[in-house]
């Protein structure tokens, strides 16, 4: 039954099932996602494997960061929310996450970084400063396709073995109330690979089975050790299609890697990322039927990111 809530709580839902370990601090607009899942906690509500995931407040953005990677470094599926300075707070940990190759999502309400002054409305200033970080990054445009593609990210994070950022608008998104088509816990469940969760279960630090990480390496052995990471994210695209598939195939929701709407024929299209896409996607459906004398029209819409999926948006284009 669908239910009318905004898109935090959409998010919210979804990482609260999906995890064990909530590692967070409040940041407008994110704070709602983080205070959706403490209360699911503290009510005892458990996720799709019958365990209440453990919430944990830090100090700051950075110390939840910190805290987030050492709960995946043990093999708990770990998530956390932020927004703006609070990502870029994240981003020494970030790096380590995606160097290390270690499964997590981080669900971002897109907000402003603030620079001459402080401004807590939406743009991307906060994602777009973190896109060397080495995550998949995956845009929202609604409420539902923030639910939808927040279990996307989960599901893709363990195939891929890579992290990934999801984001969404803040307040345009994130606080958007709308009606949402709820995804059931068994699905959910069904939308993690067993033996992807196992492996990731398997990596983790064990003092029974000792092994080195965060070593310091010379040049050319570092850099063989980042090429050696090509690899996984030339697949990355196709784990998240793949889990798009799986949700598709669940619940009758479609999502590509990238979109496109409007004349089979048009001359121009815009290409855009985030809610912009519906505002578009009406505005391109007006102007078509209105015969504009320049030609038809139409629209691209992105939704993976990083890696850009090139291939697959020239294939969509007229």
């Amino acid at each position: 039954m669908a239910v009318p809530i905004d898109g935090n709580e959409a998010v919210a839902r979804v990482a609260h099932a999906l995890s064990e370990t909530i590692a967070l601090y409040p940041i407008t607009p994110a704070s709602p996602m983080g205070e959706h899942a403490d209360a699911r906690s503290a009510a005892g509500r458990a996720n799709v494997w019958g365990v209440v995931p453990t919430v944990a407040q830090l100090q700051s953005e950075a110390g939840a960061a910190a805290a987030l990677h050492g709960a995946i470094q043990a093999g708990s599926l770990g998530t956390t929310f932020t927004a703006s300075q609070g990502l870029l707070l994240m981003l020494p940990e970030m790096l380590k996450i995606a160097g290390e190759r270690t499964p997590t999502v981080i669900h971002v309400a897109a907000r402003t970084v603030a620079t001459h002054a402080l401004s807590i409305f939406g743009d991307h200033s906060d994602v777009m400063a973190v896109r060397a970080a080495g995550w998949v990054m995956l845009a929202s445009a609604s409420p539902q396709e923030a639910q939808d593609l927040a279990a996307v990210a989960h599901a893709a994070t363990l195939d891929a073995r890579l992290p990934v950022l999801h984001f969404m608008d803040g307040f345009r998104t994130s606080h958007e109330l709308n009606v949402v088509e709820p995804i059931p816990d068994e699905v959910l469940r069904d939308l993690i690979d067993p033996e992807a969760l196992r492996t990731h279960r398997a990596r983790g630090l064990d003092p029974d089975r000792p092994v080195l990480r965060g070593s310091a390496q010379n040049p050319d052995v570092f850099f063989q050790a980042r090429e050696a990471a090509n690899p996984a994210y030339l697949a990355a695209p196709a784990a998240v299609a793949a889990a798009m598939d799986r949700l598709a195939a669940a619940t009758g929701r479609r999502y590509g890697l990238v979109a496109y709407h409007g004349a089979p024929d048009a001359t121009r299209v815009l290409v855009v990322m985030g809610s912009a896409s519906e505002t578009v996607r009406a505005t391109v459906d007006a102007v078509n039927a209105a015969g504009d004398p320049s030609g038809p029209v139409g629209v691209l819409q992105v939704r993976l990111f990083r890696p850009f999926p090139a291939a697959e948006g020239l294939a969509a284009l007229p």
